[in-house]
Parts: C-alpha cells; sequence; structure tokens
C-alpha cells in the first residue's frame, strides 16, 4: 500500500564523504579484553553533522557500545561470552581459534554512531569498546565520517 501525504516532499539523505579513511592503532594486551576507544574515536570526527562509521578489519575481534563508568560491565560481559562459547567445545577450525571468531561474529565488526554538533552522540553511560578474543595483537580500527 501506498501512502500519500498532499505537499509532502521527499528528500534523499546526502551522505557526502569529508576526509579519507583513519586508522586506530590498537594493542591488546589479553587473550581477551575489551579497550575503551571512546576518546581517540572522538577525535578523528571530522564533521559537524552526520555519521561516523567505526570498523574492525578482523576476524577474531570486534566491537561494540556499552557502559563505560563501570569496569565491571565490560568484564560481565566477557564472563558471559566465555560461558556461552566455551573453549573447551569441539570445533573444526584447524587454527583452535573458533571461539575468538563466534565472539567476534557476536560482537559485530561495525559501528554507526550519530554526529551533531561535532561530537558523538552516545548516551551519557555509554563508551566505544575495541573487544580482543584473540590476543595479545596489534590490530586497528578504521573510522569515516559522512556529513549528511
Amino acid at each position: 500500500m501506498i501512502f500519500a501525504r498532499k505537499n509532502f516532499y521527499f528528500r534523499p539523505v546526502n551522505l557526502v564523504t569529508v576526509g579519507d579513511v583513519k586508522t586506530l592503532s590498537v594493542k591488546t594486551s589479553k587473550k581477551e579484553e575489551f579497550i575503551d576507544i571512546t576518546g581517540e574515536t572522538h577525535e578523528l570526527v571530522d564533521i559537524e553533522s552526520g555519521i561516523c562509521i567505526v570498523y574492525c578489519p578482523h576476524t577474531t575481534a570486534g566491537l561494540t557500545i556499552n557502559e563505560g563508568a563501570d569496569p565491571a560491565v565490560a568484564a560481565d560481559i566477557i564472563d558471559a561470552l566465555r560461558r556461552s562459547v566455551p573453549e573447551s567445545e569441539h570445533y573444526r577450525h584447524s587454527e583452535g581459534n573458533s571461539p575468538a571468531h563466534i565472539k567476534a561474529s557476536l560482537m559485530g565488526s561495525t559501528l554507526n554512531i550519530l554526529v551533531e554538533d561535532g561530537k558523538l552522540q552516545l548516551g551519557t553511560w555509554q563508551s566505544i569498546y575495541f573487544c580482543e578474543f584473540d590476543g595479545p595483537r596489534e590490530r586497528r580500527v578504521l573510522v569515516r565520517c559522512f556529513r549528511g
């Protein structure tokens, strides 16, 4: 069914690339850990209004947004993932890091964060976390902002 409204004009959203892809380097020190990258991500915002895409190009690490005020929250999420995806299961992947791949898939690889007044529009308690599941390693996170 098509709905029409008199005097309503559709204005398509235009997303305009502002800068190049920027890279955050993340060095992890544990097999599994969440690293708060909120401040570093915010420093890369180069628009007043639009969207910031944060991308993790790794198959055994991911990204999430969650509470940053209490570090126990990140520890609880890691503990819940360990219980949900145990190391002791029989996995077919021969490298031995299948649990890391599964946990990364559960977290996801991309975040889309709105930007207004040059600031990431995160909630009061929200932080952006890089989620390591196969460390320690040197990793990277890609960030690109679009005006729109």
